[in-house]
């Protein structure tokens, strides 16, 4: 099931250490130990790059591990599982910001500026590529898609940073802070260029799509205030033809090895599904703790199921969540397991046993007056497999289709088209499995209201709720609409202490 980047990167990527870090030896060239310099003549080698890329956003410093924990301890929807919840987490989680020094802030903005310095190698590198242009264009689309993601998770996180668009040859090429509206125009002139230059059917599962490129332009959009522009963005998603909503648990089961032995598949690069992040389980419980995604070998494995499971039990559904669900929607029992629920069931073909209070060590959550042991179910492997520590291969769906028709639905009730966006809410509302009754929405009040609650518990846990957070508290509807859910935040996060220490324009 797992023909995707991920067997590229086992067999032809080229790394830092291999390119960034050799050195010319008496001036003969070692073709074992290729340089910037002799390397990137043809599309074979610029595609080595792209997929130099992508290791680093599958790595432990991005989406295996510190990218969920950065956007799910700001957001909302968790809460700590206990004291085992380690102290880099708990800060974000518990404290109106992260310090300089935390450790999640430093892993994921040393990853984004390492997809981007590797984007601008890639892109400054093509224009000597003749051998295959057609896929040379599609490589530079990838790259500067990719760049901008990054750039779109900087400066919505931290606001003013850097701004790079060359590669990083000497380690005195300090740039300061970058205006946002920079960073933004550098954004949207990326994946302007990355939408005409992507096919809209992936060249191969797991790499980017003209589709992926305007979902993100129609969330950075947004993030602006610019409602008719995102709107425009997210309908050429829509009127693609190419998506479409699948069952709820579809985007949330993988690839599962128990005792050697592959026990699921799962629905991975469904129609759904529009900018994914592949992993594989490997079945040997091993995990990349370099955190760089480089010198892998083999395909990779993410800790999320870990986490967020009775494994390590360190986060587990907040009570704000819980009371977001009403009392007959299935996505309940599709986003959380509770004590007393059946596991391995292998989707409902075996009976299974129930959870257990010694299964669940961590912290009881509370609704409708009922506390209980819970844990989050999304992303789990315990339907296949329970047998302690095992890295998952369940991919991380970045942006599925969901995601963009409840954006769509916020993009209506912001331009005064209330009806439009409950129709949005309710295709979501209506999807397979899920058949909840539809919203009606008679005013904007009603219709951001719809939209806040529907993103909860749709998209709970999926690292969607700080962003929301942040956009809707510049609007003001905290309090004018609901509480604010974390009050006291700050927006933005500090620059990390290290890059403070090493960049002396930023001190």
């Amino acid at each position: 099931m797992k023909r995707s980047i991920n067997k590229i990167l086992a067999t032809g990527l080229i790394l830092a250490t291999g390119i960034l870090a050799c050195e010319d030896k008496l001036d003969v060239l070692d073709g074992n130990n290729p340089t910037t310099e002799s390397y990137f003549t043809n599309a074979v080698e610029l595609q080595n790059g792209v997929n130099a890329i992508y290791s680093t956003l599958r790595s432990g410093s991005m989406v295996a591990r510190e990218y969920f924990f950065l956007h799910d301890m700001r957001g909302a929807e968790a809460a700590s599982g206990g004291p085992q919840l380690e102290a880099p987490r708990a800060e974000l989680l518990e404290q109106t910001n992260g310090a300089p020094s935390n450790s999640v802030l430093g892993n994921v903005w040393n990853g984004c500026y390492q997809m981007i310095n590797r984007a601008n190698l890639v892109i400054s590198k093509a224009p000597g590529v003749t051998d295959n242009t057609t896929l040379r264009d599609q490589l530079v689309g990838e790259a500067k898609l990719l760049r901008a993601w990054a750039y779109f998770e900087l400066v919505s996180q931290w606001g003013e940073v850097p701004l790079y668009t060359e590669p990083i040859n000497s380690p005195s090429d300090y740039k300061g802070k970058s205006p946002v509206a920079d960073i933004y125009n550098l954004i949207y002139t990326d994946l302007t260029e990355a939408a005409q230059k992507l096919p809209a059917v992936p060249a191969q599962p797991g790499r980017v799509t003209s589709g992926t490129a305007n979902a993100i332009m129609g969330k950075a959009k947004l993030q602006q205030a610019d409602y008719a522009g995102a709107k425009e963005a997210f309908l050429k998603v829509v009127n693609s033809g190419r998506y479409s909503l699948v069952p709820f648990l579809h985007n949330f089961d993988g690839d599962v090895i128990s005792n050697s032995n592959k026990v699921a598949d799962g629905h991975e690069f469904n129609a759904e599904s529009i900018f994914e992040v592949a992993f594989t389980d490997k079945g040997d419980n091993n995990f990349n703790w370099g955190y760089n995604g480089e010198g892998i070998s083999q395909p990779v494995s993410t800790v999320r199921n870990q986490d967020y499971g009775m494994t390590w039990g360190n986060v587990i559904p907040s009570n704000l969540l819980l009371s977001q669900f009403e009392a007959n929607d299935p996505r309940y029992k599709f986003t959380i397991y509770e004590l007393g629920d059946r596991i391995l069931t292998f989707e409902g073909t075996r009976p299974g046993r129930q959870l257990t209070d010694a299964d669940l060590n961590v912290a009881q959550s509370t609704r409708n007056g009922v506390r209980l042991k819970r844990i989050f179910r999304k992303y789990s492997i315990y339907d296949w497999d329970d047998n302690g520590f095992h890295p998952g291969g369940i991919n991380h769906r970045l942006i599925r289709y969901a995601d963009v028709l409840l954006l769509l639905a916020e993009c209506e009730a912001e331009l005064g088209n209330f009806g439009a966006a409950a129709g949005y809410i309710n295709q979501v509302r209506s999807r397979p499995g899920v058949n909840m009754p539809a919203v009606t929405a008679a005013n904007k009040e009603q219709a951001i209201r719809a939209v806040m609650r529907e993103r909860m518990v749709e998209l709970a846990i999926e690292s969607l709720n700080n962003i929301d957070i942040l956009r809707w508290r510049k609007k003001g509807y905290y309090p004018s609409i609901m509480p604010d859910p974390r009050p006291g935040q700050q927006d933005l996060l500090p620059i990390p202490a290290a890059e403070i220490a090493a960049n002396p324009l930023l001190r």
